[in-house]
């Protein structure tokens, strides 16, 4: 662990509606912690800069998104490129304990978003902000708590076993939840252990948010909606049931879920009706907007081959090519080179490019983040629904039905019968409408499922790396401690 500091960061981030001042703040410095706090407008600037690290490269701004999506079936890498290249490790499930794009980075950026936390955290309790707005301390104080709460999920959903694995009882990570310095050698909590943490920050967090809509900051329908999503991985259905509800019953005058005329305008757009949480970009801040490894950037359809990486599997096209008539259908795009060679020769002329990071001005690289959308919280209902049962899995279905009917106008796609709510549908729909968004593989474990790699242009190095299908209790599926912080660190234990 690294000294703890805070990192004042002003510039064009989100978060324009919970400060009205933040923008005129000066210019990023590193200030010691007991010289940082000693006004509301610091502890803004404070929050700011958690945000824009949890946006930044190898947190949200690349890795995060990786780790969900690769490592399942509906997107791949369209060629291989070798240890610690970008995609290809996820892909390839080979990530090593040396990767320092994989493992050291993603490890080292998200625990700097929870040193930045609990250093703000801290700062607001010490009495050291002199300030009349209480109310605003608390809700930065309690978009801090959240943030700590979701970067800790965050680890142990890449660093660890999932929970269903064996009910929380391997190795997560380490809890971190004060100030620490150099000294600190924190050993591993276990996954229950974590979920715990996890949850306490989440829901302690709710009393101080605001349900307001705050673009670009969390508020209380956001953490909502994580905690359904934490919940449903934790397998406890009836929390996950209820916070995903909650959102979805209580805030329609804030957030709907796209219609089928909608869906295909809204790609690329700011804040729109579904995002309950999102990250800001633009072509100057943060320097260059997400960059060339950026999500959007890996996902880009463009006149060269480069940065793209990242095609959908011919297997996810066969599932959308189920429904014709389905607006999903959109969202894809044959290459914009004529007989790509960059691509798998099958792929050539297919529908293999997702185009859900289009950019605000056209350029992928302005395009915003979005964390937490509306349909996932009616999937995740609709999941904890089903393995309730009973009134909870008769409204469940009523959720999946809203999400087909906005998607389809094929009738036949609905499910009518109680018989036919089943989980294979309701993941079938998470796979057509989240795909791209980070969440893919998480849906196989907590379900104890398989990945299968099916279609013709898969690459042969899963082969070589043994990825075709991967086991619910595949080791893998827990990506490495950082050797790095294994030889610092004698109180870690490295994952199998």
């Amino acid at each position: 662990m690294k000294p703890l500091y805070i990192y004042f960061l002003a510039a064009s981030l989100a978060c324009t509606s919970c400060s009205d001042s933040w923008l005129d703040l000066n210019p990023s410095t590193s200030v010691p912690t007991d010289q940082a706090f000693s006004s509301l407008e610091d502890a803004q600037s404070a929050l700011n800069g958690i945000y824009r690290l949890a946006s930044a490269h190898s947190y949200y701004g690349d890795n995060f998104f990786y780790f969900g999506d690769c490592r399942a079936a509906d997107v791949q890498a369209r060629m291989t490129k070798g240890d610690g290249r970008r995609v290809s490790p996820y892909y390839e499930y080979n990530v090593k304990t040396t990767d320092s794009f994989n493992s050291s980075l993603p490890w080292n950026q998200v625990y700097k978003v929870i040193r930045q936390t609990n250093n703000l955290i801290a700062a607001t309790e010490s009495g050291l902000i002199k300030t009349t707005d209480e109310a605003a301390l608390n809700e930065i104080k309690a978009q801090a708590l959240a943030m700590r709460g979701l970067a800790l999920y965050d680890l142990i959903r890449v660093f660890a076993m999932p929970y269903s694995y064996d009910n929380g009882q391997s190795l997560g990570v380490p809890i971190v939840t004060t100030a620490t310095d150099q000294s600190s050698k924190p050993a591993r909590n276990t996954v229950a252990e974590c979920y715990d943490q996890i949850i306490t920050d989440l829901t302690g967090s709710l009393a101080g948010l605001s349900k307001e809509k705050k673009d670009g900051c969390l508020n209380y329908w956001a953490v909502q909606g994580i905690l359904s999503r934490v919940y449903l991985n934790k397998l406890d259905y009836p929390n996950a049931y209820k916070a995903a509800t909650d959102v979805i019953e209580n805030s329609k005058s804030l957030y709907q879920l796209y219609t089928r005329d909608e869906y295909p305008t809204v790609w690329g757009k700011e804040y729109t009706s579904e995002s309950l949480f999102e990250f800001y970009f633009s072509l100057t801040e943060p320097s260059g907007g997400s960059g060339g490894e950026g999500a959007p950037m890996v996902y880009a359809n463009e006149e060269k081959v480069d940065w793209n990486n990242l095609i959908l599997s011919e297997d996810y096209l066969n599932l959308l090519n189920e429904d014709p008539q389905d607006v999903r259908h959109c969202v894809t795009e044959v290459s914009a080179i004529a007989n790509n060679e960059g691509l798998p020769e099958g792929a050539r002329d297919k529908k293999v490019y997702l185009t859900k990071f289009p950019g605000k001005t056209g350029d992928p690289r302005d395009n915003n983040l979005c964390i937490v959308r509306l349909s996932e919280i009616y999937l995740n209902a609709a999941e904890a629904g089903l393995k309730i049962g009973g009134e909870q899995a008769t409204k469940g279905m009523e959720y999946l039905n809203e999400v087909i009917t906005n998607r389809t106008t094929n009738t036949a796609m609905k499910v009518n019968a109680a018989a036919d709510f089943t989980l294979e549908r309701i993941l079938k729909e998470r796979r057509k409408e989240l795909v791209g968004e980070g969440l893919a593989v998480y849906d196989y474990t907590r379900n104890k499922l398989p990945v299968e790699r099916k279609g013709s242009w898969h690459l042969t190095s899963l082969d070589t790396s043994g990825a075709y299908t991967i086991q619910p209790n595949d080791s893998r599926l827990a990506i490495p401690i950082p050797q790095t912080e294994i030889d610092a660190n004698p109180n870690l234990v490295q994952n199998p």
